[in-house]
């Protein structure tokens, strides 16, 4: 729920504003308007290097001891975390030049550089190091001066003694400054301070709680310090004065704030120049969807709160793409572990797991519908159809061509003509077969899925889409005009590829009276958004022309649903059968196991990015007008357990 924004003056007397900002940072209900218009974030170098130094230790292993230090000896910890770490990093840069350098002369063997100089010295004789590329020198002709010592890898390395310096393209000259065995005597030594500096910085990371304590109360105190003095004064700096966004529901606590204090408070207009705040308020589930809208951007003034509509969308987007019951019981069996591995969670921790056990329900039911459980082929005949949405609809898509003698019938009953005497649509699907490998495969059932899940994807698109439109009718009356064009599009667009769609297979309507409905939406729906745009907007709704390309470009991307869950189901199914190759050995539950792992991974991430893009994207276009400044009051920071 978005929450109007009011906007008041507060004014009194100089001394009793730092109990005021005081009182007003526990209650934390106002956004104080910057009379300096400069920003909180601009923090001073000692708190920048505190969260560096949290961050650092953020990336150490958590350790058992927790130590608390004074507040007064914060910024000496500090500087020592950040002091190590530049050590650490400095030793790891030594390493990686001497372990190069390693490289480059353990081809070359032992021996000793000083006493190569001294010999070319007395020798008055140039010795040198190369090494060339292999393939190279079976190319080239190598001079007689050069001696073949070693080859390593792709590399031939070649010792030269001669009055005159030794030059070529093809050949690159090792400079050896130290022996090998100094070499790897430093490497060794620099890795022991290299573990002694990271055991110091092990013992550091004991102080992390305390630090980010202190890093709240830091904040804390810099945010008020910033709001105290970021105000107007007048009568020679006798009174203040500041402006301040309160949500409409916390007005009624302005009293407790200013309570005993001698302040004047007026409600103020709001002017067409101010940025006014967007605050939304939501709890339950529509909190979880809060997180998910403020993922990609803040509702403008004007926006109704999308967080409600995100949170159950990309639920069934999600599970529409991961596609599969028994990854949903994993996701809420990992939800409920959480739930009772850490109990005191709170805020955002708290919220990730609800999200988690939305998902995971969605997956369930959804696979269930599907009947896809870990993409185990299920027969026809088996009992788990029973509740599957998706062998019911493939029932009816039989029975209604079976009735209708449709095009579709004939080229089915031309391909499976075991089938052809069947009246039963289930027992249809069950003829209708062939033999792969040796196995019987239902590839008429697997082909009727598919396509049912590709009118599912559209169908879920168009309904999504229009329910955008519906959302924005108050700010554009083309809207109406656009989900009449949809539908229309939905009913009309199957005669023009001679076929039925679930509409006439569930006997909603007929194909003739879709077909004419559909069109009469179609261009019905079009001229009618034209219209209702030119009267709101003049002539520069003649620009709503263009917006059928968006429209039915949008509509068609939720197409991804059916590839992604397609693809994913496929993936699982995959891994079983080959798995199943092995299913002697140990090594063919490993497969499946290895593969359901790397097929959930896959899942996961394309059902958060697609199915968020969908919401941030296609359905934003048209009911999210965005680019809004989150509402962000003076308040007490708190720590998140």
């Amino acid at each position: 729920m978005r929450v109007l924004m009011k906007k008041f003056l507060f004014i009194g007397p100089k001394e009793a504003h730092k109990t005021f900002f005081e009182k007003a940072q526990v209650e934390g209900i106002m956004e104080f308007i910057s009379v300096s218009e400069q920003k909180k974030h601009h923090l001073p170098k000692d708190v920048i290097n505190l969260q560096h130094a949290i961050n650092v230790l953020k990336r150490e292993q958590v350790n058992p001891e927790v130590k608390s230090i004074d507040f007064s000896q914060a910024n000496d910890i500090v500087n020592q975390i950040l002091q190590t770490k530049k050590e650490i990093e400095n030793i790891h840069e030594k390493i990686r030049l001497l372990d190069g350098e390693i490289a480059k002369v353990h081809p070359l063997g032992e021996f000793n550089p000083d006493h190569l100089s001294d010999i070319k010295e007395k020798t008055k004789r140039n010795f040198q190091f190369f090494f060339a590329r292999h393939e190279r020198i079976e190319r080239e002709k190598i001079s007689e001066d050069l001696i073949f010592i070693n080859r390593e890898y792709d590399f031939d390395y070649f010792f030269y003694v001669g009055k005159e310096p030794f030059s070529h393209p093809h050949f690159t000259e090792v400079v050896v400054e130290k022996s090998l065995s100094k070499l790897v005597e430093e490497q060794r030594r620099l890795q022991k301070l290299s573990h002694e500096i990271e055991d110091q910085m092990k013992e550091l990371a004991a102080y992390q709680d305390s630090l980010y304590d202190f890093m709240i109360h830091e904040m804390n105190r810099i945010h008020l310090n910033f709001a105290k003095e970021d105000i107007d004064l007048f009568l020679d700096q006798q009174i203040f004065g500041i402006e301040a966004w309160i949500p409409e529901n916390k007005v009624g606590l302005i009293q407790s704030i200013i309570e005993h204090i001698p302040l004047h408070v007026q409600e103020v207009a709001i002017e067409k120049k101010d940025k006014v705040p967007t605050y939304l308020e939501n709890e339950g589930f529509g909190r979880v969807g809060q997180d998910l809208v403020e993922v990609y951007d803040t509702p403008s003034t004007s926006d109704p709160d999308p967080s409600t509509w995100v949170i159950w969308s990309f639920a069934i987007f999600f599970a529409m793409i991961v596609a599969d019951a028994g990854y949903g019981c994993l996701f809420l069996l990992l939800s409920i572990f959480l739930r009772f591995k850490f109990p005191k969670w709170q805020g955002m921790k708290k919220r990730l797991v609800k999200l988690l056990t939305v998902l995971s329900c969605s997956c369930i039911i959804w696979g269930v519908m599907i009947g896809s459980y870990f993409s185990i082929k299920l027969e026809p005949t088996d009992s788990l159809n029973k509740v599957s949405i998706l062998y019911n609809l493939a029932l009816s898509k039989v029975q209604y061509a079976m009735e209708h003698n449709s095009s579709a019938y004939i080229e089915w009953v031309k391909e499976f003509p075991n089938a052809s005497k069947v009246t039963d649509p289930g027992e249809f699907i069950n003829q209708a077969t062939t033999i792969k490998d040796g196995h019987k495969a239902y590839v008429f059932m697997d082909n009727i899925y598919d396509s049912l899940l590709l009118e599912i994807a559209l169908l879920v698109g168009v309904i999504h889409i229009s329910l955008s439109f519906l959302r924005n009718i108050r700010r554009s009356w083309a809207s109406i005009g656009w989900v009449c064009m949809i539908w229309g599009g939905f009913l009309f667009f199957p005669k023009m590829l001679d076929a039925n769609t679930m509409i006439h297979y569930l006997g909603l309507l007929t194909p003739e009276t879709s077909f004419v409905l559909g069109e009469k939406l179609l261009y019905g729906g079009f001229g009618l958004a034209i219209l209702l745009s030119l009267i709101q907007e003049k002539w520069s709704g003649l620009a709503a022309c263009f917006k059928v390309i968006e429209i039915f470009a949008d509509t068609l991307s939720y197409l991804r649903l059916y590839a992604l869950g397609l693809a994913s189901m496929v993936l699982a199914a995959t891994f079983n059968e080959i798995g199943m190759m092995f299913s002697g050995y140990g090594v063919g539950y490993l497969i499946i196991l290895l593969g359901h792992g790397v097929n959930i991974t896959l899942a996961i991430m394309a059902g958060v990015i697609h199915g968020l893009r969908l919401n941030f994207l296609e359905w934003y276009h048209h009911s999210f007008e965005g680019g809004g400044q989150k509402f962000n009051p003076l308040r007490l920071l708190v720590r998140d357990n």
